[in-house]
């Protein structure tokens, strides 16, 4: 399989207008084909009685020049994990831990295999169509990894027929600089775009150094950034019944890492490369959807300092095959089949690691009436050694009460899902655990959803509590005074409460909409299977509470965005000895739209930490204060 998708790729890459960028997927409904009529938006259709949130393509747009990280900070309620402004930005879903997420784009999962997690700071906005994210256990659906959630990131689509670009320049403070251009054109059968981008910032703000002696202020001289990356899709055609698909997405980033307070610095630079690939067929037909999936993912890893000189190189092959069928709008039954073959060059190994992958999968949504819609998925996995018991969700949502502007669901669901060891843990030298076990973990989730329509008023409302255990958690712990290795240390119980509610309004020229949300997480070990005893103690670096307040306000040309989030106190050790402190930022941006000529040109000022607030969401760990940014973008639309 893997020399076939190399060879694949080999031969798509000749064709004429496909360098390696990526391309936008065309609007299928142009062309009256016979495809599977879904029940909702993608992401929600298996998932009944799940949380599903679609960031808003307004906000997308005025952050172009951010990354997912800074989506998922200000849109979600996920806890991000990072060491500054240079380094790593990990997602945390209701108390787990980053290897318990799963990232998928256009629908397979992009996870670095060594690590098993994704660095949401190097996916950059202005690369990504649209953001979807669900919380709690969705390994059914989404395979190893979705154990607290998923990120499903999919390419932009191009819906109008015709010539469309825009060019986006911005200015920041702290030396940061980011330029990016897009160009896409849709015909009858052919559909083509791609974009590119360029970031690099200084991060040299000055900050208060509590690692010496009378805390001196001082300028951060180890955090410089530079990216760029690019992407390309390409839609075609080729019946009125069959489209055709190709993607590409690279990214390049090399970053500074900074020291923690107190720790000299030993001048640590890590360089990322990430290419991805992928050709997708979908037919249509009296059978229903199908779906032929094959990607290439190659990602590319060297971290050095004054001691350490360490390269990751890993080139992953990926095919899924999906039929889809749906009838009469009461039911529709989706079964597949993953398989993942990967190749592993990894200095810390001490050879070469060949791994192959593969699971089945069966979705099945049934609605009995308007007012219930049920789900049963199930998805079996199979790795050499590792094999995991089956995965199964079971979920619904029922419309309980509805009263004229009204309507009160009741949602739920239980659900299985499970992590395969990563290729660290089990083959990293010295450390690397073979005989490590798979997680495993099942989540129990309820609650209400409150919709509220009366003319242009709109409130939606929702809650929900959930349970979830996590056995043969996986920690890296001392085994000597020279290295690490993972075990299969405990049994974790996280649960909570996740409130939400948003409202808008359009009054004349005004557009209004302000969303709230609060969650409180306990993560605790309630188990231990060798190590330290530490019961019913709340986990490092998982915050008790969560809250945030956004709004949005537009009046003709104008457009004011605000997020004001606030992360409770974190413990940084699980014997809840010492703490960090909670923080609240408050970000603000503000756009402007002109014509020149019958172009639009946006005008945007944009300010984060907007009250210049101390704060670091790790421990010694500096983040930046107040900062400013300017931006110029000009559309053809």
């Amino acid at each position: 399989m893997a020399k076939f998708l190399y060879r694949l790729f080999s031969c798509l890459a000749l064709l004429p207008g496909i360098a390696p960028v990526a391309m936008a997927q065309q609007d299928t409904t142009l062309y009256h084909l016979r495809t599977v009529e879904i029940f909702g938006k993608p992401a929600e259709v298996f998932a009944s009685g799940s949380r599903v949130s679609t960031l808003d393509s307004s906000f997308i747009s005025t952050y172009a020049s951010g990354s997912v990280a800074d989506a998922l900070l200000a849109r979600t309620p996920v806890f991000l994990k990072t060491n500054g402004p240079s380094g790593i930005a990990v997602p945390a879903f209701r108390g787990t831990s980053p290897t318990h997420t799963a990232v998928l784009w256009n629908g397979l999962n992009i996870s670095q295999p060594a690590l098993g997690q994704n660095d949401m700071a190097l996916l950059p906005l202005s690369s990504i169509g649209s953001i979807a994210v669900q919380h709690g256990a969705a390994g059914a659906t989404y395979g190893s990894g979705a154990i607290g959630g998923a990120v499903l990131l999919n390419s932009a689509s191009r819906q109008e027929p015709g010539f469309g670009a825009d060019v986006m320049q911005e200015v920041g403070s702290f030396g940061r600089y980011f330029s990016s251009a897009s160009a896409r054109y849709s015909g009858q059968k052919v559909s083509v775009a791609f974009s590119g981008y360029h970031l690099a910032a200084e991060n040299d703000f000055t900050f208060r150094d509590y690692g010496r002696i009378g805390a001196p202020t001082r300028r951060q001289d180890q955090a410089q950034v530079a990216q760029h990356g690019f992407t390309q899709d390409l839609s075609w055609q080729l019946s009125p019944n069959t489209r055709l698909a190709l993607h590409g997405w690279y990214t390049y980033a090399n970053r500074e890492v900074p020291p923690a307070l107190g720790a000299a610095n030993t001048n640590a630079e890590q360089l990322d490369r990430n290419l991805r690939l992928m050709t997708e067929l979908n037919h249509s037909s009296n059978w229903g959807e199908t779906s032929v999936k094959a990607a290439v993912f190659n990602d590319y890893l060297h971290f050095t300092d004054n001691s350490n000189h360490s390269t990751t190189d890993i080139n992953t092959y990926q095919a899924q095959v999906e039929q889809t069928y749906t009838y009469a709008r009461r039911w529709s039954l989706r079964g597949g089949l993953n398989l993942q073959h990967f190749e592993a060059d990894v200095q810390g190994y001490g050879r070469q690691v060949t791994e192959d992958r593969a699971s089945a999968f069966l979705l099945f949504r049934y609605d009995p009436s308007k007012r219930l819609d049920l789900s049963l998925n199930l998805r079996q996995a199979f790795v050499k050694g590792y094999n995991p018991t089956p995965a199964p969700t079971l979920g619904g949502n029922w419309l309980m009460l509805e009263h004229k502007e009204h309507k009160l669901y009741l949602k739920g669901n239980v659900s299985g899902s499970y992590r395969v060891p990563t290729l660290n843990e089990r083959f990293w030298q010295p450390g690397g655990n073979p005989d490590i076990k798979p997680e495993q973990g099942w989540s129990f989730e309820t609650g209400l959803r409150h919709r509220y329509t009366l003319g242009p008023v709109h409130l939606d409302s929702e809650v929900s509590v959930y349970r979830m255990l996590v056995d043969n958690w996986i920690q890296w712990m001392p085994v000597t005074s020279g290295y690490w290795s993972p075990r299969n240390l405990q049994k974790v119980r996280t649960q909570g409460i996740e409130l939400s509610s948003r409202a808008s309004t359009t009054l004349g020229s005004w557009q209004l909409a302000a969303t709230g949300a609060y969650t409180y997480t306990a993560a605790e070990q309630v188990k231990a299977y060798e190590g330290n005893q530490e019961l019913n103690r709340q986990l490092a670096h998982v915050p008790l509470h969560k809250a945030q307040l956004s709004t949005d306000l537009s009046f003709r040309a104008w457009t004011l965005l605000g997020h004001l989030t606030h992360t409770g106190f974190r413990y940084t050790d699980n014997s809840n000895v010492s703490s960090l402190p909670g923080y609240t930022l408050l970000n603000l941006a503000l756009q402007k739209k002109f014509t020149l000529g019958q172009y639009p040109l946006v005008a945007s000022l944009r300010s984060d930490n907007v009250t210049d607030r101390t704060y670091t969401v790790l421990e010694n760990m500096p983040m930046p204060p107040r900062s400013l940014a300017v931006g110029l973008r000009f559309v053809i639309p």
